[in-house]
């Protein structure tokens, strides 16, 4: 039987035609779907996130992306065709800025420890020890200003409590999901590089922990300083004698924590043979 508004070719399938409108819609629909999500976190971007969140509205997005495009959209563009209502909409941006894995301090924590690597010397355990200090002290005090300086810090913490205060069951729900799938993102990310890092330094790890462990402790670590960090403001710094000669040097708090974590879960491996400088690689 022929449905209303099919069209059939000689071997009774579907017209090649309807199949392309079909896929049109999709895509329109998905077009949409995009354009949009990206429009809410801009909004929020800008002007940060309320606790309802009352700022994230179909109308406030779509005013953003009129300004933007010039394209005018309206609640019937949208509302049950790509989402169903707006508090459906609202869960997916707050879910998308969850799930974002490119966290601010990652591009400029690995400059600092590439260029500690670059002056890198092996040959000892106390040198090695050094560079253990100086990769702890520069790629530390690197987080430390990334965060500070980041807006989209602040968002993951505001998606944070909403997911942890909110009183709608499904979006606590969908929220703390994809904060799940962030936390185990950047876990795994940064277990590689402190994994590689461990091994190209010449220690292992202090039986029973393992290098899982201290990852998760590190990251702990440096979202517990950042949010006291957002609180007062200010990346406090002091002087330590830690120089090749004793020379005084500046160290974050962070820094001075993430080297005392790193002694705690590491030791030298007495069984480390130095690489050749061919051999040095890059962590990330």
């Amino acid at each position: 039987m022929q449905l209303a508004g099919e069209v059939t070719t000689g071997d009774g399938g579907l017209s090649r035609p309807l199949m392309d409108e079909n896929e049109r819609k999709r895509q329109r629909r998905k077009e949409l779907h995009d354009l949009l999500l990206e429009a809410g976190r801009e909004v929020v971007q800008q002007e940060g996130i309320e606790a309802a969140p009352r700022n994230l509205t179909f109308k406030r997005v779509f005013e953003h992306v009129e300004r933007k495009t010039g394209r005018h959209l309206t609640n019937g563009s949208v509302i049950r065709r790509v989402w169903e209502n707006q508090a459906d909409f609202q869960a997916d941006v707050l879910r998308a800025i969850a799930q974002d894995e490119e966290r601010p301090e990652v591009d400029l924590t690995l400059q600092a420890v590439s260029a500690v690597l670059k002056e890198v010397d092996l040959t000892t355990v106390e040198s090695r020890l050094y560079a253990l200090q100086e990769l702890c002290r520069n790629g530390g005090a690197a987080s430390s200003g990334a965060i500070a300086n980041s807006p989209s810090w602040s968002l993951w913490i505001s998606v944070l409590t909403i997911a942890t205060t909110t009183s709608h069951p499904e979006q606590r729900q969908r929220i703390g999901a994809a904060l799940a799938e962030g936390y185990e993102s950047v876990t795994e990310f940064w277990e590689r590089i402190y994994g590689w890092l461990t091994e190209f330094l010449g220690f292992r790890m202090r039986e029973p922990r393992t290098i899982r462990q201290f990852t998760v402790a590190a990251t702990a670590l440096s979202e517990g300083y950042s949010l006291r960090q957002h609180v007062d403001g200010n990346i406090e710094q002091f002087i330590l004698p830690t120089g090749r000669n004793g020379e005084d040097q500046e160290w974050t708090l962070y820094g001075a924590g993430l080297e005392a974590l790193a002694h705690g879960f590491i030791e030298p491996d007495p069984g480390f043979t130095p690489p050749s400088k061919e051999s040095i690689g890059d962590p990330s």
